[in-house]
């Protein structure tokens, strides 16, 4: 049976690109049926504080501040159980929305999918690894994010309409079927390798995993700047809604900014996949975090909805160069059997700046000490300097790591 750009995957990973693209696909007809519009629902219908905004933004982050626990759960184990029943358990809790009629519930229930859901990313890095090969993992993966944006963009288009006054307590609880049947799909790839240890403890685990800071500078300094980069835009990020909210962004606009940073993704995609497997992943970071500096500029200066429309466009760009970059980069520097460590203490370090970051901007924010504006400038500047961390790690580090030892 015919299926998008099954002919140029190789054959002996096809059924596993079919099935991670369809998975992706239900998937993102649950985000489109909620992400976009979560945010300004909550600010504009239920008046949610900046508090409440800057933990839909935590939310996800908090729980990769637990990676190298859920990392050590999953040693010497298969790893689909640990993708797909945190899956399955989050998206869940979507039906819980029809409730949802005061912003702290709405927030709750969205944070709580965001945390849960978080549990499942090293596994998933594992799987990844596991069924498409190193040459052609970034490239294969841009395939199935094409078909899972195009289905974005779609069910965005026809749910931004349909997201009016308090129908979210309706569509979000649908949406949570799509979700779940996505994780029961994904369940359907093939996996087989048990890797690690799992009589390793806990204590000794996450001390196995620091140590990976201590003895692999080049990994060492491709998490800095990822995490300066990080800071940066979660400090933004809460602001970047109620800004928006301030000059008259509402749910049509917010599908809107979807529909077009999704269109871009998709375009994006076809470029970043060959580029990325080609080329150093601090190289390729290092180039994608400082075009993302425009983000925040527009911000600067937009005053009407239509004026953050080129931010959009910029942020579909690069997010989609990011996600499989960041993907990659973990798995250039872990050797085969740390693969889960290495991702732990990279989720690790990403979860903190995700919860420090947007509390001190909305802090920043709400008590007036700074202004929005001036919060966007901020974060841009130190964009820019987190590009410059990645490049000096590449020029002293290469492409070489000194891989550090296997736990045990």
């Amino acid at each position: 049976m015919w299926f998008p750009f099954a002919g140029l995957v190789p054959p002996d990973v096809r059924t596993a690109y079919k099935r991670d693209a369809t998975a992706g696909i239900l998937g993102s007809m649950m985000t489109g049926l909620t992400a976009p519009f979560v945010g300004v629902i909550a600010r504009k219908h239920l008046h949610a504080s900046a508090l409440e905004i800057s933990l839909l933004s935590m939310a996800p982050m908090a729980g990769h501040l637990l990676s190298l626990v859920w990392a050590n759960m999953m040693e010497g184990r298969p790893k689909m159980p640990f993708a797909v029943w945190p899956w399955v358990i989050g998206r869940s809790l979507l039906v819980l929305c029809i409730f949802a009629t005061e912003s702290w519930r709405l927030v709750a229930i969205f944070s709580a999918m965001y945390f849960i859901a978080s549990i499942a990313h090293p596994a998933y890095t594992a799987v990844m690894k596991e069924i498409y090969p190193d040459c052609d993992r970034a490239r294969i993966m841009g395939y199935a994010r094409v078909c899972t944006i195009l289905t974005y963009v779609v069910v965005t288009a026809v749910a931004s309409p349909l997201v009016k006054g308090d129908s979210y307590r309706y569509v979000f609880p649908f949406a949570a079927v799509f979700g779940v049947a996505s994780a029961f799909r994904f369940a359907r790839i093939p996996t087989a390798k048990v890797d690690g240890v799992s009589e390793v403890p806990l204590h000794r685990f996450v001390g196995n995993g620091l140590m990976i800071l201590r003895d692999d500078p080049g990994f060492r300094w491709f998490c800095a700047g990822i995490f300066v980069f990080g800071f940066a835009n979660f400090l933004a990020t809460p602001i970047y809604t109620i800004y928006e909210v301030e000059i008259g962004v509402d749910t049509t606009w917010a599908g809107a900014y979807s529909i077009v940073a999704a269109l871009t993704m998709t375009v994006a995609y076809f470029y970043w996949g060959g580029y990325t497997d080609r080329r150093s992943p601090q190289a390729v970071i290092a180039v994608q975090t400082l075009c993302f500096a425009a983000v925040p500029l527009i911000y600067c200066f937009a005053t009407k909805p239509w004026m953050l429309l080129p931010a959009t466009i910029v942020s579909g760009i690069v997010n989609a160069g990011l996600e499989l970059s960041y993907l990659t980069g973990v798995l250039h520097f872990a050797p085969e059997d740390r693969v889960t460590s290495y991702q732990g203490i990279f989720l690790s370090l990403m979860g903190f700046r995700g919860i420090v970051a947007p509390l001190i901007g909305a802090a920043l924010q709400q008590s007036g000490v700074l202004s929005a504006r001036t919060i966007f400038a901020i974060s841009a500047a130190t964009i820019v300097s987190s590009a410059l961390v990645q490049v000096a790690g590449m020029r002293r580090y290469g492409r070489t790591s000194s891989r550090a030892g296997t736990a045990g």
